[in-house]
């Protein structure tokens, strides 16, 4: 999803309006969770990768419209894989000038999992965390809220003894 703002419109309010677009959308069509990033495009712009219901494009417009005083949003399912899809967020947006901020909902991931990236970084470098981290969100039943990084690292200890 993309959504951008009218000439005039207040940049510091895109983030606020988005929050508002989220509320509506969530109380309209249920749950709906995701990772964006704000580019200076333009007059703003947020590119948004979402999971969700199926958003009709012409009531996301409408609400945009009302919301942040711009019509123009654009919609489309992605029909490929997660590592193509990541490709082409780090190529077009992440390592480009424009980028300005990126976020996501708290139930994107799991909750703390920047924390738990970080000390897996920290204890076993790079290489080997990127693979303890991929193994952790191929979990067919991974903990709904990591209360303690202790948690996680005795499940990677487990892992590592097998």
């Amino acid at each position: 999803m993309t959504l951008t703002s009218a000439p005039g419109s207040e940049r510091k309010r895109l983030n606020k309006d988005f929050a508002i677009l989220v509320k509506r959308i969530r109380r309209r069509f249920g749950r709906f969770e995701y990772w964006k990033i704000r580019t200076n495009e333009g007059h703003g712009v947020i590119h948004v990768v979402f999971k969700g219901p199926y958003l009709p494009q012409r009531w996301l417009s409408e609400q945009w419209l009302e919301i942040h005083g711009a019509p123009i949003v654009d919609i489309r399912q992605f029909r490929f894989g997660s590592r193509r899809l990541a490709r082409y967020l780090v190529g077009n947006y992440l390592c480009k000038q424009t980028f300005e901020r990126m976020s996501w909902s708290w139930n994107w991931v799991f909750w703390g999992f920047v924390s738990v990236w970080r000390k897996l970084i920290e204890e076993l470098g790079y290489p080997k965390a990127l693979e303890y981290w991929n193994w952790i969100l191929s979990l067919k039943d991974p903990p709904p809220l990591l209360k303690t990084r202790q948690t996680l690292l005795i499940r990677i200890c487990e892992r590592l003894l097998r």
